[in-house]
């Protein structure tokens, strides 16, 4: 997972050809800032032997920032399996390693007028365009008896919780799957980046009327002014009561694996 308790930012130059990366550590901002500086110089060297200061297969992994954690979770052996990181507009997020989360978006004209203040009162109905994505998932389910999942409505969409098997973020099985699944592909490509599956426990920000958000980086969260702590106390009494999302269907087996 592309999480850790220290981060750094670096820049290179090579034959005026600029880079930037950020280098991540458990150990220390040390460590941090030295990976970040090999990085930044790697893909500075790169960049101008390609004649090219935007190398594409570069290009989201800078744009997808580090967060800062505010809760660990570790199996029985001391292996961090999942965190709870803070995004950049304040929601907080939970990043698995292996338990595979894929989100489904809805288009507009698909999703059932006012859904936000029916959330619990209505389950989706056919004419929605949700049944046709869950169908696609109980193919999948259907496939083998160690496939199970979670069904889960969203503002947007859906959200599928892949309770069995153990999947890799970045492996070419997790991108075939996402794409079959009909998964956002922006969210796909952020997973892939921050090497971990992504859920948003916490609602946004404007969808509960604050507005004014404050464009949140790792460097402001890691010494937080007054305003940004302010800020993120109201945000976080605000979004309490708030759910992001509803379970409304269980498919296969779905407890999940001892260690999770």
């Amino acid at each position: 997972m592309r999480v850790a308790r220290f981060w750094a930012r670096a820049e290179a130059e090579n034959d005026g050809w600029s880079q930037g990366a950020w280098g991540a550590s458990d150990a220390s901002m040390d460590e941090a800032r030295s990976l970040a500086e090999g990085m930044a110089q790697k893909w500075a060297a790169e960049a101008s032997a390609a004649h090219d200061n935007h190398l594409r297969e570069y290009e989201y992994e800078r744009r997808a920032m580090p967060e800062p954690i505010v809760q660990d979770i570790h199996d029985q052996a001391g292996n961090r399996i999942a965190a709870v990181t803070i995004n950049r507009y304040g929601a907080r997020v939970l990043n698995t390693a292996n338990l595979a989360f894929i989100d489904v978006d809805l288009e507009p004209q698909q999703r059932e007028p006012g859904f936000l203040g029916k959330l619990f009162g209505k389950r989706p109905q056919a004419s929605d365009g949700s049944q046709e994505a869950i169908d696609r998932l109980c193919d999948w389910v259907g496939q083998s008896e160690h496939h199970a999942a979670r069904v889960y409505r969203t503002a947007a969409g859906l959200r599928y919780l892949l309770v069995s098997p153990a999947m890799q973020p970045t492996s070419d099985q997790t991108r075939d799957l996402m794409a079959r699944l009909g998964a956002d592909p922006l969210y796909a490509r952020l997973c892939h980046a921050q090497r971990s599956f992504r859920a948003r426990l916490s609602p946004k920000p404007w969808r509960l009327g604050i507005r004014g958000t404050p464009k949140l980086t790792f460097e402001k969260l890691d010494n937080a002014s007054d305003e940004i702590s302010t800020w993120l106390r109201n945000y976080e009494d605000a979004s309490r009561n708030h759910a992001v999302c509803e379970l409304i269907d269980e498919i296969g087996t779905t407890r999940p694996p001892d260690d999770e």
